[in-house]
């Protein structure tokens, strides 16, 4: 009688915690489907024009349902409202040019911990990314198991393996071309997994790179390029490629720029990462602790950071450094003529590099192009409704208006007239649904901490 009596008790205490774990799922299908309401704040859009002051957004399932001034926006009765007094409403950021395999050199890889930078990512406000240049299966699923939801991150463009020379300067990530007889395949292959773009790397002679780009074209794939110092260069810009991962570090004349302009060629920027081999960051490591860096990464991961920014230089760096400064100074004169000349650009940052973090890196990328002769409003545009033009996605996502896809960045202050206030980020919004920041930030219990390897680079 005592024990039926038990496992009467048990049976009703698991009904119960069935019932109470079925609710709390309920509760929160039901919050995830109530339309959520950002209101009384300043509209960023992402195009470039002047910010909607008192504005409101509507937000029903993935999509936006609405963008405008607070009086003209009926607030649905069951939404979830977010009063943004004080604060601006911007679309998600977009980081154009990443290498998600991890590390923090540039050339030491962290595949088994990938989530962190993916969660380094979504809690910066980065909700798109292009990697360009990985392992290219593993990168193929992470595309495809963040796009089904299944794995926490940004949405991921990417470009598979790069296609190089002979004797690839990354032999991890790239496949070498050595004849004609080989591009074919090659793009055959790239088609078939779906690849977002090609990337074609410095080693590569023009003859390939323009035999490549051709066959890219029939296939209907684009082919962008790191042609190191000779991204910009009227030779490479004649040979049919769509786009630069980098702006140029060569003194560009006007010329050179306008066939830029004329061949409807796009530029990745990453200012960031001329700027962390230029070291010129790195006098006041100060910047570590702030909570983009400091949140979603571990203690031990900044620690080698630090210890490798702060050790003293070799002989090789100190003779290089004074090259890299003026690669920085001039790609950054560069950024600004070609704004001028009316070129699409995006925002990237080639994260990571020494000092260069996934997610915190795109808001410095912000600061260096407004540094650069920018506004802030044009530096935000490079960040989200022109990334998304150069993945030809501007009527998905990119941009705060009606049918795009609701991500979307709360952030404190005015970016508008001080672009720093990006780092500001109250609340950060992806398809719809609003994040846990907090379950974003580093948790050692969670984190099998796993340590980086070295890399293989081969110049």
């Amino acid at each position: 009688m005592k024990r039926s009596r038990a496992w009467w008790l048990l049976g009703a205490s698991l009904l119960a915690a069935r019932i109470s774990h079925a609710t709390a799922a309920e509760a929160t299908a039901a919050a995830e489907a109530r339309p959520i309401a950002i209101v009384h704040g300043t509209v960023i859009d992402g195009r470039g024009g002047p910010p909607l002051a008192d504005g409101t957004v509507i937000v029903r399932g993935a999509l936006i349902e609405a963008v405008g001034p607070a009086g003209a926006i009926k607030v649905p009765p069951d939404a979830q409202v977010l009063d943004a007094r004080g604060k601006s409403v911007m679309p998600g950021l977009a980081d154009m040019h990443v290498h998600l395999q991890g590390g923090y050199d540039g050339s030491n890889v962290d595949m088994l911990g990938y989530q962190r930078y993916l969660n380094a990512l979504l809690y910066a406000g980065v909700t798109t990314v292009l990697d360009t240049g990985n392992y290219q299966p593993w990168i193929l699923q992470i595309r495809s198991e963040t796009a089904a939801g299944r794995l926490v991150g940004p949405r991921v463009y990417c470009v598979g393996a790069m296609i190089d020379g002979l004797e690839p300067a990354w032999p991890d990530l790239a496949y070498p071309l050595a004849t004609p007889a080989q591009i074919p395949g090659l793009v055959r292959r790239d088609k078939a997994a779906r690849v977002d773009l090609i990337k074609t790397y410095a080693n590569l002679s023009d003859r390939m790179l323009g035999k490549l780009t051709e066959e890219a074209s029939r296939a209907g794939l684009r082919v962008i390029i790191d042609a190191w110092e000779r991204n910009g260069s009227p030779d490479v810009s004649r040979a049919g490629i769509s786009g630069y991962a980098h702006l140029p570090t060569r003194p560009m004349p006007a010329e050179e720029i306008q066939l830029i302009k004329d061949k409807g060629i796009f530029v990745i920027t990453t200012l960031a990462v001329n700027e962390s081999f230029a070291r010129t960051r790195f006098a006041d490591p100060g910047y570590l602790k702030t909570p983009l860096i400091a949140d979603p990464m571990p203690g031990w991961f900044v620690d080698d950071v630090r210890a490798f920014i702060t050790r003293p230089l070799d002989d090789k760096t100190r003779t290089a450094l004074p090259g890299y400064q003026n690669d920085l100074a001039e790609s950054r004169r560069n950024a600004r003529k070609m704004l001028a000349a009316g070129i699409l650009m995006a925002a990237g940052t080639d994260a990571p590099y020494p000092g260069l973090f996934q997610g915190e890196g795109i808001h410095r990328e912000l600061e260096l192009l407004v540094d650069s002769g920018w506004t802030p409003l044009q530096a935000i545009r490079a960040a989200t409704y022109d990334a998304a033009r150069i993945m030809k996605a501007e009527t998905t996502w990119g941009s705060l208006q009606k049918g795009l896809r609701a991500d979307i960045l709360v952030v404190a202050g005015d970016p508008a007239s001080h672009i720093g206030a990006t780092q500001n980020i109250d609340t950060v919004i992806q398809g719809g649904r609003i994040l846990d920041r907090a379950a974003l930030k580093h948790d050692p219990a969670r984190d099998p901490g796993y340590r980086p390897i070295p890399g293989l680079f081969s110049e």
